[in-house]
């Protein structure tokens, strides 16, 4: 091979090497934009959504500790129990945030919340439908403040799940201080103790 096809041939290598390293250049400095870019936008959406499922999360700690008294006395007129709290609200689609940046998952347990209290709500109606029981409405009050502690802590789990996701600091209580989380626990086990008395003096109430 002659000196002449040899510098053809280097040339044309070194052209397409040319071609191929700049389209590998750009291709990975795009790839970088759009990396940082999907990192900004989930760090926007977990900032977001935490704010609004803590909020909501909040609001069902209300109203699950709402028993259908005002200081200890019923609150509604001539001794009826009646709610002091209002059903808080999350719709996760009206936020203007790019929910495809969540795993499947946590994006679909996220946007089922309205659905299950939904839910929450249909067995309520149901209950004040055939079961209204006045004054004190025991069973409605029940579901519904155990059903708001239910999904006050599915929201909790999700926040967590949320920051850990976008990169954002987990918030602990610090010993002492006031644990949403626990005292919506112990919401749960003192609805559930009363529950469970209730069924028992009934119990023994038949075998008399």
């Amino acid at each position: 091979m002659d000196s002449g096809n040899v510098s053809a041939i280097i040339s044309a290598v070194a052209g397409i090497s040319g071609v191929l390293f700049g389209n590998l250049f750009v291709l990975v400095k795009e790839w970088w934009v759009k990396r940082g870019t999907v990192g900004q936008n989930t760090t926007y959406l977990g900032i977001i959504v935490v704010s609004h499922l803590d909020r909501f999360t909040t609001q069902c700690f209300d109203v699950c500790i709402d028993d259908g008294t005002y200081r200890g006395q019923p609150a509604g007129q001539d001794g009826q129990y009646e709610t002091t709290t209002v059903a808080p609200v999350f719709n996760p689609l009206e936020l203007d945030v790019d929910w495809k940046l969540l795993p499947k998952e946590l994006m679909y347990s996220i946007l089922r919340i309205p659905d299950k209290q939904d839910q929450l709500h249909g067995k309520l109606r149901g209950i004040q439908e055939f079961n209204y029981d006045p004054p004190d409405h025991p069973d409605f009050f029940w579901t519904r403040q155990r059903g708001y502690a239910v999904l006050g802590l599915q929201a909790s789990e999700l926040i967590k799940k949320l920051r850990m996701h976008a990169g954002l600091p987990i918030d602990v209580p610090l010993p002492g201080e006031w644990n949403r989380d626990q005292n919506l626990k112990d919401v749960i086990a003192n609805l559930d103790r009363l529950e469970r008395e209730s069924l028992s003096r009934s119990a023994t109430v038949h075998q008399l």
